[in-house]
Parts: C-alpha cells; sequence; structure tokens
C-alpha cells in the first residue's frame, strides 16, 4: 500500500521544502534520459499492453510529446520561478509586495491506460518543476507499462524524489485517502467523481482531467474533404482512444453523403496504419460492438469503412441517424465509432452542444476563422481546436483541462506550473509606511481623516 511511499516523501519535502533551480532541473534532465533511454522499451510494452499498438503513435504521442514537456519546461522554469512584484496600497509605501510560487509539497498523480506515459509523466514534468515530490500510481490496464515505468523511475529517482505504487483500483482508492498537498487524477468523469469525493475529505485541492463528448461541428462553407481528413485523424489515433477524440460530428443537412464519401478516400489514403492499434481489452470491444448494434436496433445505419484487422484491431464504422437518446449519444465512446447529426442551421446546432455537459475539446470547421471563433464563444469547452482536431493537446503554451464534468483545474507549460504550486502573496513591511501610524491604536483624526476621505468619492457618486 501507498503509506510507506508517501511518508518517505513527506520526509524528502520537509528536509528540503523549496528546492533550487538547479535540483529542479536536474530531476527534469533525469526525466528527460529516462524518455530517450527508455523509448523502445516503452514501444515493446505499450504494444504488448494493448495487444497491437502503433508503434509510431506511442512515439509520437507517449514519447516526442512529453520530452517537448520536459524541454519547455527546462527552458522556462528560471521565469516561472521568479516572483512577482506588485505595488503595495499608496498608505504602505515604501513597503515591497510580491507573489512568489512554492513548491505545494507531496502530489499524487493517478495516471490512465490510454497513454500511459505521457498521462503519467507530462503531469509529472509540472509537479517537479514546481519543486514537488511525486507518487505515482499508474494504471493496471497496462501492466508491463507501469512495471517499466517503475522500474525506471526508481533507477533514476530517489524514494524522497518520486515514488510508484502499482496495484489494482484498492491501490489507487488508497492514494486517494492520503493526505497529499494536491491530487491530478486522469480518467472517466464517473471515477472523477469518487476521486474528488475522496480528496474532499481531507482537503486535498484535486486536478481532473476527465472526459465527455468533444462535439465536431461543420459548417456549410467548410471545404468537407478537409475537414473529414482531420476528423478521421482525430478519431483514429490510437483507435480513438482519446479523451479529447471526436465523439460526434454536426452536420448541415444535405451534407451527409459527401462527408461520408470524403471520410472512406481519408481512411483508404491511410491505408493500414488506420487500424494498427487495437481497443484496449475484450471487454472494452464487446461494449462497442453493443453500442453498435443498439443503434442500430434503433434505425441507425452503420457504415464500416474498410475491415478489422487482426485481434481487436477495429475498423471505423460511421453511424449514420442514431437514435436521440441511446447510449451512443449519451457516453464517452472511446473507439473508432462516430455518430453523425445533421442540423438545419447553426443556431440549433449550438443548441445541440448547449444542452449537454460541457465537454473537454470543440472543434470547429468553418473558413472564416472570424465567425468560427464566434460560434467558439457560444460553447464553453475544456479546450477547442479551430480547422482541425486533437492539435490544442501539444501546445506547451496553452492550457489543457476541462471544464464541469469533463474536468477541473489544467495543466501544460506554466499553467501545470501554477496548478502545483501554492501562489504565495507576500509583503515586506516598511517602518516608514503611513499605515504604521494609522492602523495602530490609539486611533485619532489621522485615521478618521483618511476614513472619510475614502468615503467621500463614494458619497457623492450615490448621493
Amino acid at each position: 500500500m501507498p503509506q510507506p511511499a508517501f511518508d518517505l516523501l513527506r520526509r524528502g519535502y520537509l528536509r528540503d521544502p523549496d528546492p533550487s533551480l538547479a535540483e529542479r532541473v536536474d530531476r527534469l534532465v533525469r526525466l528527460e534520459h529516462l524518455l530517450v533511454d527508455e523509448a523502445e522499451r516503452f514501444v515493446t510494452a505499450i504494444d504488448a499492453d494493448f495487444g497491437g499498438r502503433s508503434r509510431t503513435e506511442t512515439l509520437l504521442a507517449d514519447i516526442a510529446t512529453t520530452l517537448d514537456s520536459v524541454r519547455h519546461a527546462r527552458r522556462h522554469l528560471r521565469g516561472w520561478m521568479r516572483p512577482e512584484r506588485v505595488d503595495p496600497h499608496p498608505v504602505f509605501r515604501p513597503s515591497r509586495g510580491w507573489v512568489e510560487r512554492v513548491p505545494k509539497g507531496v502530489v499524487g498523480i493517478i495516471a490512465p491506460w490510454n497513454y500511459p506515459v505521457n498521462l503519467a509523466l507530462g503531469p509529472m514534468v509540472a509537479a517537479l518543476a514546481a519543486g514537488n515530490r511525486v507518487l505515482l500510481k499508474p494504471s493496471e490496464v497496462t501492466p508491463r507499462t507501469a512495471a517499466l515505468l517503475g522500474r525506471a523511475l526508481r533507477d533514476r529517482f530517489t524514494a524522497e524524489e518520486v515514488a510508484v505504487v502499482e496495484g489494482n483500483a484498492e491501490v489507487a482508492r488508497a492514494v486517494t485517502s492520503l493526505p497529499l498537498d494536491h491530487l491530478f487524477f486522469t480518467g472517466s468523469t464517473a471515477v472523477g467523481t469518487l476521486v474528488a469525493q475522496a480528496a474532499a475529505a481531507s482537503l486535498v485541492p484535486v486536478t481532473l482531467e476527465l472526459g465527455g463528448k468533444s462535439p465536431v461541428l461543420v459548417t456549410r462553407d467548410a471545404p468537407m474533404a478537409h475537414a473529414a481528413a482531420r476528423v478521421a485523424v482525430g478519431k483514429l489515433f490510437n483507435a480513438g482512444q482519446t479523451c479529447i477524440a471526436p465523439d460526434y460530428v454536426l452536420l448541415p443537412r444535405g451534407k451527409l453523403d459527401v462527408f461520408v464519401a470524403a471520410f472512406r478516400d481519408a481512411v483508404e489514403r491511410m491505408g493500414p496504419s488506420a487500424r494498427q492499434t487495437a481497443v484496449i481489452s475484450d471487454r472494452a470491444h464487446a461494449r462497442l460492438l453493443a453500442l453498435l448494434a443498439e443503434a442500430e436496433a434503433g434505425g441507425a445505419t452503420l457504415e464500416h469503412v474498410g475491415s478489422d484487422g487482426a485481434g481487436r484491431r477495429m475498423a471505423p464504422v460511421l453511424v449514420l441517424h442514431p437514435p436521440a437518446h441511446g447510449r451512443l449519444l449519451t457516453e464517452e465512446l472511446f473507439g473508432p465509432v462516430l455518430p453523425i447529426l445533421e442540423y438545419d442551421s447553426l443556431d440549433t446546432a449550438i443548441r445541440y452542444v448547449q444542452g449537454r455537459p460541457r465537454p473537454l475539446a470543440f472543434y470547429v470547421f468553418e473558413p472564416d476563422v472570424r465567425r468560427a471563433e464566434s460560434l467558439l464563444r457560444r460553447v464553453v469547452s475544456g479546450g477547442a481546436s479551430i480547422n482541425d482536431t486533437l492539435v490544442h493537446f501539444g501546445q506547451e503554451n496553452l492550457p489543457f483541462g476541462g471544464v464541469g464534468q469533463s474536468g477541473v483545474g489544467a495543466y501544460h507549460g506554466r499553467a501545470g506550473f501554477d496548478s502545483f504550486s501554492h501562489i504565495r502573496g507576500v509583503l515586506s513591511a516598511s517602518a516608514f509606511a503611513p499605515a504604521r501610524h494609522l492602523l495602530a491604536p490609539p486611533y485619532g483624526r489621522l485615521l478618521e481623516g483618511a476614513l472619510a476621505a475614502l468615503r467621500g468619492p463614494l458619497g457623492r457618486l450615490t448621493a
């Protein structure tokens, strides 16, 4: 269980609660070396855990993206750590005020299976940059990757810097019950709710990276070939097992046949790479097939795009005219299945999205960027991309996170550094500040005059 590991991390934090820039950079360098040295082993482990995972997708999404996070943090860390000077109230001058970001202490990270390296080590980059100690619980769904993460981290970090606890959901629950200084969770909304409830018992602050149904809105003026191709990429990457994968498409009425044909063309151009990654388990595969059967029984038309590959490598399926209240339109899909809905007006399409839980991502395909931005402003989502899918995730200068049922808080770049820091305001009081005389009893005419001056303008404005 995680308690002994937590105790060692707490001891390390108390011994050195605010690591220097050099110490933090050293930890980031060790993490960078881990990613480079172990990259091929991660490819092999993830492939075995998935029952088939594209080598390119692992190198791109789990290794290269995480390396970019590490290197971005190293480049900017000095500036992030620098206190920000602020002007004190005039009556406190010449006192000095500043805002500083200090480590929270021991933070927990509960990582999922779908990107088992990036979603474990990406948050760790931010936590270590902010000066924290880290307790990582990788997913038991990818046990080979979890074991490799554990070994690689233990080889490069002391038990007072980083700890890895492996095991099932019971171990994860034990992590949520610890008196952590911050808890970072990536997973489903249902489990995230339980995590938040457990953390609330000890008032542990949380970052929750959840999911939901991320819509794609294609306008009438959007080039259908481009929209279909980019939706196909976003939907089929990692076999659709991505928290920000397009979950359904809203098309202007009359464009359905054109979009379906363009989607088929895009998938054909991808060739076998469109289905190199398998659905994670027999259970997940059976669930997707059940959702499709339920939709077809409810009157939907299933458009199979290509044929399934070996094992659980599933060809994409477009679902036309899905039943309005079926599970296909109410549950996050997490697979290469894409419902398509038609709308008569943009207002109708926007109201449809607004009437559902706030999504983790919102995608708009519209050639007029100003018009696309105006559509984005009508929908609250965790993040968004215009004329593409997924790509906002890979931007270290953009915060990534959810809103409402799709998550709480954000990370990546400076946003992650701030999430894992306590932002503290400090005033260094000057002996010459007038406030020293104004605010010390016995109160006299000087303070009464100051209070009258403060009331005066308000009185004149409201008279």
